[in-house]
């Protein structure tokens, strides 16, 4: 079943071309439902992830962020001023890579960082 708060979350992630934090989902749901509690956020970003109906986002010193699964591998982008995230609409492929004896590799992450538009001659 669909409600009201979970449609809400997928149309600010899908509007939004940018991974986001739970706290930037949090405020931006708001916007629609004043009174959407971060409980309720919580929960469906957990279950989202759960059905795999969302991809949660890992960079070191970073909140996590969370995108809508894509339909194809690409790497992000991180302001070093306001520390949002971007996708970026490029190819990518990771390197192979050989690991040590007993470690099993789930996955990579390319991370590019800089000033996004708005923070441009900031630093």
């Amino acid at each position: 079943m669909v409600t009201k708060q979970k449609s809400i979350i997928n149309r600010i992630l899908k509007n939004t071309e940018r991974p986001l934090s739970r706290d930037e989902i949090l405020v931006k749901g708001r916007e629609y439902l004043p009174r959407l509690g971060s409980a309720t956020v919580d929960r469906f970003i957990k279950q989202m992830c759960e059905n795999f109906e969302l991809v949660g986002l890992s960079f070191p010193g970073q909140p996590t962020r969370y995108e809508l699964p894509a339909e194809k591998e690409h790497p992000h982008f991180i302001c070093r001023v306001c520390e949002k995230v971007f996708d970026l609409d490029i190819p990518m492929r990771l390197p192979k890579v050989t690991l040590p004896d007993g470690f099993n590799l789930s996955g990579g992450e390319v991370v590019y960082s800089g000033n996004c538009p708005k923070c441009d001659g900031k630093i």
